[in-house]
C-alpha cells in the first residue's frame, strides 16, 4: 500500500508556483493556526526525487510519538493472538466520506494493523465516525459507540469540526481522559486534519496531546508544505473544502502505518495518566440517554408536547420532536437527573423552521437553545445547558418556544449528564 500512495505525486512537477484555493470553508477560519509542533514543516533540497519528498512528508506527519508504551503493548497483544479492537471516533472524515466504508482511512489502517500484527481474525474494527459532529458530542457518545466494545487502540479525529472556545477544549480533553481511564489501558492516538483554507484546531489539540504524552498525526504538517511549495495541489488530497479523496484517505492511512512502525521501535517507560487536567476534564465519563437507552442518573418522566419517532439516522435510533403546528399544547418535557452538568443533544439546521426551547432546572431558566444555526446542516449537535460546582439533583423542564407566528420544529436526539 505504501508505494501506491506515490501516485498522488506522479502528475506533479518538482517546482511550481501554484497554491491551494482560498475558498472559504464551513469551518470558518481563513488561515491555518501556527503549528506548535517540534517537527519542522520546511522541506529540503529541490533536487529531491518525488519519492524522497513523499518519504519526508510521511515522516513529517508524525508530529509526536509521545509515550508509545500502550501502542507497543497492543501490538504485542495482537501478535500473541489475543482479541484486539481498533476503534475510531470523529466526524465525516472518520465516517468515510468520499472514501467509502472500505476505502476510508479508518478501514485501510485497520486492515494494515490486522494484516501486519494480527494472527487471523483476532483483530476487530469499530468506526464511530459521525458526520458534522464535534468532540463535544463525541465525548457524550463515546461510551455507547466506542467503549462498549472494549477498544485497545482509539483514534480521535475532530480538528476540522471543533470550535476554539473553552467548552470545546474541555470536551476534547474529557474525551481523551475518559478513554485513557478504561481498565484495559487503551492507547489513544490524535489525528489533525485541515480544510482548504487552512482551518484546523490542531494547535489547541496538540497542547492537550503533549500534556497526555500521546502519539499525534498531523495531516496539516504533512501536506501544507507540499501545497505551499507547489509540489501538490489541494485537489490531489481532497474532493471539496475538507474531505479527503480516495487518495487522501490512503495517505492518512500511510501516516498511521508510519506511526505504528515508529512506536514499535521506540523505547518507552510505562504510561501514567496525568492526575491533573489542562483545559479541564469536567465531562469525563458522561452518561448519555437516548430513545432506546436509560440510566439511573438521568430519567425521562414526561415527554410533554413532544412526540416519539422511531426513525433511525444521524447516529441515533429514534428521537423526540416538537412541531408547533401539530402539538396540542406547549407542555414541557420533564426529566430527573443527578450531576454537575446537563447536556441537550438536538438537530440543527440553517432554516427558519428550526425552533427553540427554554431549559429550566429546579425552576430556574438556565438556557435558551436555538436549533436554527448558521452552520447547521441537519445533523446532531450537543450543548451544555447548565454547569454546577458540585453534583446536584436536577428537576429539568424543556419548554418549547412557540409565539404562534410561524410553524417550527425542535428535534431532540438525547440528553447527557456528567458528575465531575
Amino acid at each position: 500500500m505504501k508505494k501506491t500512495i506515490i501516485m498522488i505525486f506522479a502528475a506533479l512537477v518538482a517546482v511550481m508556483t501554484g497554491c491551494s484555493s482560498t475558498q472559504e470553508s464551513e469551518a470558518g477560519s481563513s488561515e491555518a493556526p501556527a503549528s506548535d509542533t517540534t517537527v519542522s514543516t520546511s522541506t529540503t533540497s529541490t533536487t529531491m526525487t518525488e519519492e524522497e519528498y513523499h518519504t519526508a512528508m510521511v515522516e513529517r506527519s508524525l508530529t509526536s510519538i509521545g509515550n508509545p508504551s500502550r501502542i507497543k503493548a497492543k501490538i504485542e497483544q495482537a501478535k500473541s493472538g489475543e482479541k484486539t479492537v481498533v476503534a475510531y471516533i470523529g466526524g465525516s472524515i472518520t465516517e468515510g466520506y468520499a472514501g467509502g466504508p472500505d476505502g476510508c482511512y479508518a478501514k485501510l489502517s485497520y486492515d494494515y494493523f490486522a494484516e501486519t500484527y494480527g494472527t487471523g481474525d483476532n483483530v476487530e474494527y469499530v468506526n464511530a465516525g459521525l458526520s458534522g459532529t464535534s468532540s463535544t458530542l463525541g465525548n457524550l457518545r463515546v461510551q455507547r459507540d466506542v467503549l462498549t466494545y472494549n477498544p485497545d487502540i482509539v483514534f480521535i479525529e475532530y480538528a476540522v469540526n471543533d470550535a476554539q472556545d473553552t467548552f470545546t477544549k474541555a470536551s476534547f480533553e474529557s474525551l481523551i481522559k475518559t478513554v485513557l481511564m478504561q481498565e484495559n489501558d487503551p492507547a489513544v492516538v490524535l489525528i489533525f486534519n485541515r480544510t482548504v483554507d487552512g482551518y484546523s484546531t490542531q494547535e489547541q489539540m496538540q497542547i492537550v496531546g503533549r500534556f497526555y504524552d500521546l502519539p499525534m498525526i498531523s495531516v496539516v504538517d504533512a501536506i501544507t508544505p507540499e501545497i505551499d511549495e507547489g509540489r501538490m495541489k489541494w485537489e490531489d488530497y481532497s474532493v471539496d473544502t475538507a474531505h479527503p479523496s480516495a487518495d487522501g484517505h490512503r495517505l492518512i492511512s500511510e501516516f498511521i502505518e508510519y506511526m505504528y512502525s515508529t512506536a514499535e521501535n521506540t523505547d518507552a517507560e510505562p504510561y501514567e495518566i496525568p492526575e491533573d487536567s489542562l483545559y479541564g476534564a469536567n465531562y469525563v465519563n458522561a452518561t448519555m440517554v437516548t430513545l432506546t437507552t436509560s440510566s439511573d442518573e438521568l430519567t425521562l418522566t414526561d415527554i410533554g408536547a413532544f412526540t416519539e419517532t422511531a426513525a433511525t439516522g444521524l447516529g441515533f435510533p429514534g428521537y423526540w420532536i416538537y412541531n408547533s403546528s401539530a402539538a396540542d399544547s406547549n407542555e414541557p418535557m420533564k426529566l430527573n437527573a443527578r450531576g454537575s452538568a446537563f447536556f441537550l443533544i438536538y438537530k440543527t439546521n440553517n432554516n427558519e423552521t428550526m425552533g427553540s426551547v427554554d431549559v429550566y432546572i429546579n425552576g430556574e431558566q438556565v438556557k435558551t437553545i436555538d436549533s436554527n444555526e448558521e452552520f447547521g446542516w441537519g445533523g446532531a449537535a450537543a450543548m451544555v445547558a447548565a454547569e454546577y460546582d458540585e453534583v446536584i439533583d436536577m428537576e429539568i423542564e424543556i419548554r418549547p418556544v412557540n409565539d404562534g407566528t410561524a410553524e417550527t420544529t425542535f428535534t431532540i436526539f438525547g440528553f447527557a449528564v456528567s458528575q465531575n
